[in-house]
């Protein structure tokens, strides 16, 4: 294949052999550009596009932090915490209209039953006992009542 080369390059003109040279440089060129350059070029806009937006998303959270610090939020979280859970979910149950049927204290959990509740109101009770109390659902077990929208808590583990 080389002496096949070396033959044809012979036998062109001096002309032929620059236009070639030129020609070979300038394809060398276009793949370089196009197969190495143009692609780590695009792929660096892409990255900084991305950075931008990951810091316009960090000043906004940053920005709504400073507003729920100052909307009280954090104060909520920490006070709640002074109240025993026991004191916690009885009084939030009071204040959503919920009655319980049985509650056990353990220790740093508390588990509660509830003979018949409507389902949205449990929920925005949970809502309000996670976002304003820290509390969260550990485990439950419910099931659906006759009534329509009502159900039955055979069992609910809450704890901080």
């Amino acid at each position: 294949m080389t002496e096949q080369f070396k033959d044809w390059w012979k036998s062109i003109s001096e002309r032929e052999q620059q236009l070639s040279l030129v020609s070979a440089a300038f394809l060398l060129l276009a793949i370089v550009y196009w197969g190495a350059w143009k692609p780590l070029a695009n792929q660096l806009q892409q990255s900084k596009k991305e950075l931008s937006r990951a810091e316009q998303t960090l000043s906004w959270v940053q920005d709504k932090a400073v507003v729920l610090v100052q909307a009280g939020v954090a104060k909520q979280k920490v006070s709640s915490k002074k109240l025993s859970l026991t004191q916690v979910v009885n009084k939030s149950a009071r204040q959503h209209g919920i009655k319980f049927s049985r509650i056990v204290n353990k220790k740093q959990q508390l588990e509660v039953w509830i003979t018949d509740v409507e389902f949205g109101r449990f929920i925005d009770w949970l809502t309000s006992l996670n976002n304003q109390h820290s509390v969260s659902v550990i485990n439950t077990d419910l099931s659906r009542m006759d009534k329509e929208g009502h159900i039955k808590i055979n069992r609910l583990l809450l704890g901080y």
